[in-house]
This record gives C-alpha cells, structure tokens and sequence, in this order.
C-alpha cells in the first residue's frame, strides 16, 4: 500500500527523520516537525495537545495551520469536559488506554453525527470535519495527542492511517528527544566554555585568569554565570552537569 509513495513524500519522511535539524524544540513538538507533518499527510491543521482530563486541564495545545498557535489553559468553558466524556471519539484513550490505535473521526461518527454533535456545535470548527489522531505514552494521568485536520470532503485514507501507524515510534522519539531539549539549560557562550574547560581541567581561578588575561574577579564572575545557567552552585557540580549534558 504504501510502494506508492511519491517524492515529495518521500522528501518529507527524510526531513523528520533527522531530529537532531530541530533546534527549537517547540512547546510540544519542533514547529518545523509539525509543519512537515501537514505537508505529509495534506491537512489544514495539525494539533499537538496535552490534558489532564481527570482534573479538567488543559496544559497547552500547538497548533500549525496557516500560522501558528500557542495555548495553554484552555478550553476554561468546564462544559467542554463534559462533553468531552460524553463523545467516545474525544475519550477514546481514557477510556480504552489504547494508545497505540491510530484514530479516525469517522471511526466513531458519520458525517452527519459529527456536524450534529454537541460538542462540534459548542467547540468545533465548521471548518473542519476530517480528523485522525495518534496518541502518546505520557504520565498516568496525562493525555498527549496528534491529530490531523481537514476540511469537508476527502477523508484520511487507510494508507494514512498506515503510514501514521508507522510513523508512531519516531513520532514518540521526536517528543522525548523535544521534552529533553526543553530541560537543558541556557546554552552557554564561547567565553564560559573556554573557562569551564579549564576549570574541568582543574585549573584554580588565578590560573584561570592568567590563561585567559582576565582578572580573578572577573573570572569568579563568569562562573556565577555559568552556575546560574546550569543550575548548579558549585564549581564540581558545573563540571558534572557539563559532562552530563554533553558539553565537552
């Protein structure tokens, strides 16, 4: 089924499989990543969210359309989740923990269902009425999805569904190696790195300040720099997190 792939697909595929070309991890996933990902699978809009349906939270939603979009905290209307746990095609991983089905809209609902449903009428976006999903593994608790949207007419194949099926594993790497990028630290400047490496090296701060023809103050200032960047307060503590992180 999927033998048919044509090139610009193709192109596609090669662009997210490089993760390591997403600087910017996004508040969920790359904006870049997401924007491939509408290419891909030919959307109007592409919705990377994440709730805590229990306690009626919502912790953002990312949104790649003509523009892009960043939310967190909504929707605040408390009927939403109401709705949201009386329509299975909204609740589908709460309640079944199926996570690793790839859902279409139409799985659950027709056409006319869809239009007619209380929570399209409150919430949705006439706009759109085409939607899969892919779900991801997350904290107990937390519900991290995908989903794709198109407007009336053409729904989203089995041979999407595949692909996106496929695509699941990658898709999870991507938001892992995203949540880490988000945890690093402020990148340091050439400047502090030089003096961290020294200081890695064991070199004392008069060393320090002659190798690099600084005074001692300044170098002491530099490093508190450095341990406010790495959220550390010690020089060894500096030294581990660099290794750590992969400064070298």
């Amino acid at each position: 089924m999927l033998h048919r792939i044509i090139e610009r697909e193709l192109d596609a595929l090669r662009g997210l499989l490089d993760l390591e070309q997403f600087h910017d991890p996004g508040p969920g996933l790359p904006w870049e990543f997401m924007q491939i990902l509408r290419d891909l699978f030919r959307c109007d809009l592409v919705e990377f969210d994440r709730t805590r349906p229990a306690r009626q939270l919502f912790l953002l939603e990312q949104i790649v359309s003509a523009s892009r979009e960043y939310r967190t905290g909504q929707p605040p209307d408390p009927d939403y989740w109401k709705l949201y746990w009386a329509t299975d095609a909204c609740n589908f991983p709460d309640r079944t923990g199926a996570l690793a089905n790839v859902t279409k809209l139409s799985d659950f609902l027709s056409d006319r269902q869809w239009r007619a449903s209380p929570i399209n009428i409150e919430f949705g976006d006439a706009a759109l009425t085409r939607e899969m999903s892919m779900y991801f593994p997350d904290e107990p608790g937390l519900t991290t999805r995908l989903m794709f949207w198109r407007g009336p007419g053409r729904d989203f194949s089995e041979r999407d569904r595949l692909l996106l099926t496929l695509l699941r594993p990658h898709l999870i790497a991507a938001f892992r190696n995203a949540e880490r990028r988000r945890q690093m630290p402020a990148a340091l400047t050439p400047r502090q790195l030089e003096l961290l490496r020294y200081v890695a090296q064991g070199y004392t701060n008069a060393q320090v300040a002659r190798r690099m023809g600084i005074s001692e103050g300044t170098v002491r200032a530099h490093l508190n720099h450095i341990y406010d960047r790495l959220g550390v307060t010690s020089r060894t503590a500096a030294v581990t997190r660099m290794s750590t992180i992969g400064i070298e």
